[in-house]
């Protein structure tokens, strides 16, 4: 990030396991950041998974953009790296 600030969205969990976290929050590694909410509060998808999600800008609302078209495919790593920087090879 060459000391840039990086935020993350951690999409999907139970706003119960979330209560007092705030944007902007700084994350430790190993800490419980929250727990992935069921069907009701995931969107609707059925299977349970987390959407995490970096950006290079602060966030402006609790969500940030999920798709770009190939046309802006580009511009948009440049906004919103690879999660794979940080999570390492996923499948």
């Amino acid at each position: 990030t060459d000391g840039k600030r990086v935020w993350a969205l951690y999409g999907h969990l139970t706003k119960d396991s979330i209560r007092g976290k705030r944007p902007g929050s700084l994350v430790k590694k190993g800490q419980v950041i929250g727990r992935v909410g069921d069907c009701h509060e995931n969107g609707g998808w059925l299977e349970p998974h987390v959407h995490f999600q970096l950006s290079m800008n602060p966030p402006e609302t609790h969500d940030m953009p999920g798709a770009s078209s190939m046309e802006e495919r580009e511009k948009a790593l440049m906004d919103y790296p690879d999660p794979r920087y940080v999570l390492g090879a996923i499948h």
